[in-house]
C-alpha cells in the first residue's frame, strides 16, 4: 500500500461502548416502507459492499445521555446547532440487497466550524454547545435508518504539511452475523475532495459509493434543509469463516511496547496517566477476530495472509509472531503510513 504522510495522532484512536437507540423514519422525511412486491424485485440484485475507511482519531470515547438521531440539538438546548441543515437517510443491506433489520448505525462528525466534540481535538476553532456530535439508531424492518444533522466543516489535519480534511461524516455499522463496517460519507462538489488524504485516494467505483449529492426542496423536510441518501451494504460472516481454528491461537492480552519509539510522549498524553505499557486484547466472537485497547473500541481485524491481519479501522497490519515451537508469542504493528513499527508481547 502506498505510504502517506499523516499526522502522528492518527495512531492514537479512541473508542466507545455505545448503547442502542431507535427512530421514526417519518420524522426524517423518509419515503414509505417498501412493499413486499418491491422487496421481491431486488432479491436477485447484487449490492457491492461499501468502501471501508479509517475510523479517524475522534471516534466518541465517552457515553452521553443524548445520542439520538437528531444531532442539531444537544440535551436541553433551546437553540439549534449552527450550520446547513441536512437529513441523511439510507438502507443497510447485505451483498444480495436484502434489507438488514436491527443493524446499529453510529455516526460522528465535526461541527460546522470543523471541530469535534471530543476532548483530544485541540483545533482552536469555535465549539458549538448545541451540537450533539454523534448519534446512533437501529435500522427498521426494511433496513432503513436516518439522521438529522448539519453539514460538517472542513479542518486542518496536519499543520506541518498543510493537509486538510474535506467535509465528511463517519459511519460505523454493526450487526450480529455480519462483518463490521467503518466508512466515511463525503459531499459532492467539495473542492477539497481532490486533496483530502482519504477521499483523494478513492477509485471511481469507491467514489460513487461514498461521495453523495445533496437534494434540495424535498417534500416533508424544512425548506432550508437538504437530503442525502446513503445506502450501505455489509458482508455476511460465512460458515467457513466461523470455524477458523487459528483464531484461538491469537486470543489473549498483549503488552504494547512504545517506550523506545518517538511516539512515547504523545501516547502518554492521549492514553492518559504515566502507563509504561498498554494492553491490546485480541478476542474471538461469532467467527470474528477482534482487537481492543482500553479507550479504543472493539474492532474487527481481517485475515490478510499467514499470521497477518489488517486492522482496517486504524490503518495498521497486525502480524502475530511465533517462537521456535510455533507458539504465538507477540505482535508486530506495521503501519500503513510513515510510522515506526511497534511490538507487543503476549502475556
Amino acid at each position: 500500500m502506498e505510504k502517506n504522510k499523516i499526522n502522528r495522532r492518527n495512531w492514537l484512536q479512541l473508542g466507545l461502548g455505545a448503547t442502542l437507540g431507535t427512530i421514526s423514519l417519518k420524522t426524517l422525511g423518509c419515503a414509505p416502507a417498501a412493499t413486499e412486491d418491491a422487496l421481491k424485485q431486488v432479491s436477485n440484485q447484487t449490492c457491492n459492499s461499501t468502501q471501508y475507511e479509517s475510523m479517524g482519531p475522534f471516534h466518541p470515547n465517552k457515553d452521553q445521555n443524548d445520542k439520538d438521531f437528531d444531532l442539531t440539538r444537544f440535551n436541553s438546548s433551546t437553540e439549534t446547532a449552527k450550520g446547513d441543515l441536512i437529513y441523511v437517510r439510507g438502507k443497510v443491506t447485505d451483498e444480495d440487497c436484502n434489507p438488514i433489520e436491527g443493524a446499529l448505525v453510529l455516526i460522528w462528525q465535526a461541527n460546522s466550524h470543523g471541530k469535534y466534540t471530543h476532548e483530544y481535538d485541540t483545533n482552536t476553532v469555535a465549539e458549538d454547545p448545541n451540537f450533539q456530535g454523534w448519534g446512533q439508531v437501529k435500522t427498521n424492518a426494511n433496513g432503513e435508518y436516518g439522521f438529522k444533522t448539519i453539514k460538517p466543516g472542513q479542518y486542518i489535519f496536519d499543520q506541518n504539511v498543510g493537509d486538510w480534511r474535506t467535509p465528511h461524516i463517519h459511519f460505523k455499522v454493526a450487526k450480529r452475523g455480519y462483518h463490521e463496517l467503518i466508512t466515511q460519507m463525503y459531499f459532492e462538489g467539495e473542492e477539497l475532495n481532490e486533496k483530502d488524504i482519504f477521499a483523494s485516494k478513492l477509485n471511481e467505483a469507491e467514489r460513487a459509493q461514498v461521495i453523495r449529492k445533496r437534494e434540495q426542496g424535498v417534500p416533508g423536510i424544512e425548506e432550508n434543509a437538504s437530503l442525502i441518501t446513503f445506502d450501505i451494504a455489509i458482508k455476511k460472516v460465512l460458515r467457513e469463516e466461523q470455524s477458523k481454528a487459528e483464531f484461538d491461537e491469537f486470543v489473549g492480552n498483549y503488552s504494547v511496547d512504545f517506550k523506545s519509539t518517538p511516539l512515547e510522549e504523545e501516547m502518554i498524553q492521549f492514553f492518559g496517566g504515566t502507563r509504561e505499557n498498554l494492553i491490546l486484547t485480541i478476542s474471538k466472537k461469532e467467527g470474528l477476530l477482534n482487537a481492543e485497547m482500553p479507550i479504543q473500541p472493539l474492532c474487527e481485524i481481517y485475515p490478510k495472509g499467514k499470521d497477518r491481519y489488517e486492522y482496517k479501522a486504524f490503518d495498521t497490519d497486525i502480524e502475530f509472531t511465533r517462537d521456535g515451537n510455533n507458539q504465538v508469542t507477540g505482535i508486530t504493528f506495521h503501519r500503513h503510513f510513515e510510522f515506526p513499527e511497534i511490538t507487543a508481547v503476549k502475556l
